[in-house]
């Protein structure tokens, strides 16, 4: 087995047995790895804090797997960024792990070229803790995933959020009657996209 260390945003994490956790994270590079994490749920000394949670931005140090469907093992992990803001509000969670979800329908293992998706998720996640309005910058997300993902193409009204970093989306609170007409619309077409991602 190869050694790995890279840095992740975990995306989602499921309890196995006893004490074991599996996770699925995203890698800076875009790509989404699976892993097990032996132990997780007793052992504070390699996993302790809370620091295997979702929305986390973490260094792994693993086993690779080196087979296919096979996880990777998962040795230790270290905190860097737990956007504590966004726990502090119940709809920033929650619009936060429906971020996670549409990133981890879309990534794939193998693909180590889609870091525009880990840039985006981590943009998200950071302008979440601070956003005035969720709403807004859910529109904002919506709309540049959508344009990444090819599923869009660019129409003058979505002018204001394609030109807007994220980190930006403050700046964006003038926009609301346009998010009030258009958000619904939006909406429709991410889910539509995302039912049809995995097939």
């Amino acid at each position: 087995m190869t050694q790995g260390k890279d840095k992740f945003i975990i995306l989602k994490k499921m309890k196995y047995g006893e004490a074991d956790l599996i996770l699925h994270a995203l890698s800076v590079h875009g790509e989404k790895l699976s892993f097990m994490a032996r132990g997780a749920l007793k052992s504070k000394k390699r996993f302790g804090g809370g620091v295997l949670e979702p929305t986390h931005f973490v260094t792994f140090t693993y086993k690779e797997s080196g087979e296919e469907g096979k996880l990777n093992v998962l040795q230790e992990a270290t905190l860097i960024n737990d956007f504590a803001g966004i726990r502090q509000d119940y709809d920033k969670l929650e619009f936060a792990l429906h971020v996670l979800e549409c990133v981890s329908k879309v990534s794939q293992e193998g693909d180590k070229n889609s870091e525009f998706l880990f840039n985006l998720l981590g943009h998200t996640l950071k302008a979440t803790e601070t956003a005035k309005d969720v709403l807004i910058l859910k529109m904002h997300f919506y709309l540049k995933f959508l344009l990444q993902q090819g599923v869009v193409n660019a129409e003058p009204w979505m002018a204001p959020f394609l030109k807007t970093t994220i980190a930006d989306t403050n700046n964006l609170l003038n926009q609301r009657q346009l998010v009030d007409d258009e958000l619904h619309n939006v909406t429709q077409m991410i889910r539509h996209y995302l039912q049809h991602a995995m097939i």
